[in-house]
């Protein structure tokens, strides 16, 4: 199954009541997510895409790119 960049823009934005979110946002810095908003993300992410993403991988995923290149290299890629 592969992603876009746009579903993950989607699932963030939903995840966190936010409108208008862009691949270079910062999850944290610029959307204003918790920890457990983090957490949450990831767990649906995991479950829509019956991936894995390991807890000591969270500090590395700053951008909703950076979310996006760990789901595409686990789900498998697909056009942007």
């Amino acid at each position: 199954m592969g992603v876009t960049i746009e579903e993950i823009e989607k699932l963030v934005a939903v995840q966190l009541g936010r409108r208008g979110v862009t691949a270079h946002d910062r999850i944290v810095e610029d959307l204003g997510a918790e920890s457990l908003d983090v957490v949450n993300i990831v767990a649906t992410i995991e479950e829509r895409y019956q991936i894995t993403i390991e807890e000591v991988e969270l500090p590395d995923l700053v951008t909703v790119a950076d979310l996006y290149a760990c789901v595409r290299s686990r789900a498998g890629g697909a056009a942007e």
